[in-house]
């Protein structure tokens, strides 16, 4: 590589940086539109809500496109545009109940089949692309995405820490606030991770 290479290089990644911390900045925006327009309850049409449901909704979309394009890496990727299509069926569960409460297992339990039986057939394409993601930094930012939303929001927003905190009725406002804030960081992470993800030209592991 030139000088002209690196300087191009240098400045693609502090653009990228930039664009992070511009999306990251939206949490505390949709948060504080919520706080003043639903007195802190992040509702099922909330500003937080909406963006985390578009952002899960697009980042599974883009993966069902990696699965449509990209041949050598077919099975994994079908399996994690299955996986983030379960994860936003979870998310509308509000409107599944409106059929029946908990509802939403059994169109999610068939997403999840029909997943398994698609990535069988490209079952030689799961491991070696699966192998190539690791070592690429755009699925690291899924990873540490997933890793915010399954597991860090739910314990930092346990409500028994914030009884520890704030007395009540504060305590519940907070948690409510840090947990789904949390959550929409994961989900922009792992947005972020698969636009990076599928510009990529370093995943063929043929």
């Amino acid at each position: 590589m030139n000088t002209r290479s690196h300087t191009t290089t240098v400045l693609r990644a502090i653009v990228r940086f930039v664009a992070l911390v511009i999306a990251m900045l939206w949490v505390p925006l949709a948060v504080s539109l919520d706080t003043g327009l639903f007195n802190g309850e992040v509702s099922e049409t909330s500003v937080t809500e909406l963006s985390q449901e578009a952002l899960l909704l697009s980042s599974s979309v883009l993966f069902w496109i990696l699965s449509a394009r990209r041949p050598f890496g077919r099975g994994f990727y079908t399996l994690v545009a299955g996986f983030f299509s379960c994860l936003f069926i979870r998310e509308q569960d509000a409107a599944f109940d409106q059929i029946s409460h908990g509802f939403w297992v059994y169109p999610a339990l068939l997403v999840a089949i029909l997943t398994l039986i698609l990535a069988a057939f490209q079952r030689k394409t799961i491991m070696p692309a699966m192998a190539a993601a690791t070592h690429s930094v755009p699925f690291t930012h899924i990873l540490i995405g997933l890793a915010i939303l399954l597991f860090f929001s739910r314990v930092l927003g346990t409500g028994s820490v914030w009884e520890l905190v704030l007395p009540a009725p504060h305590d519940s406002l907070a948690k409510n606030i840090v947990q789904e804030g949390l959550e929409l960081l994961g989900y922009i992470l792992i947005f972020y991770g698969t636009l990076l993800f599928r510009r990529s030209s370093k995943l063929d592991p043929r």
